[in-house]
């Protein structure tokens, strides 16, 4: 069967997802090591499970480059959900700290001036 320009770009997803698959295997198994309290098993399988997140970060890295390559019309539109997603963000952590910090710290002053 010929593998049309259609199902390239699915195909290079697929060693993220196999990626991300022995990612949860090798967390279990270090979770399950940790369980029966055998810290050197626990420790390598962790140590794995890290490697393999790098791993798929650099791939997503090389996945990022691709698209921005192989569509440069829609790297506008990238850059744009980019700097979306980066501003919601920034919004929601300055929404948390005056949840946690500004606001206990005024009901702190408005008790100590009763």
């Amino acid at each position: 069967m010929f593998i049309g320009a259609e199902s390239l770009p699915s195909a290079m997803y697929t060693p993220l997802v196999l990626l991300i698959a022995v990612y949860a295997v090798l967390s279990v198994l270090a979770g399950r090591a940790r369980s029966h309290d055998d810290r050197a098993k626990s420790e390598r399988f962790a140590n794995f499970a890290f490697a393999i997140v790098l791993v798929a970060a650099a791939y997503a890295v090389v996945l990022l480059i691709t698209a921005i390559f192989s569509y440069p019309s829609r790297t506008t539109d990238m850059v744009t959900i980019i700097i979306v997603i980066g501003v919601f963000f920034a919004l929601l952590l300055f929404a948390f700290f005056v949840i946690a910090e500004l606001i206990p710290q005024a009901l702190r002053r408005g008790k100590r001036e009763r």
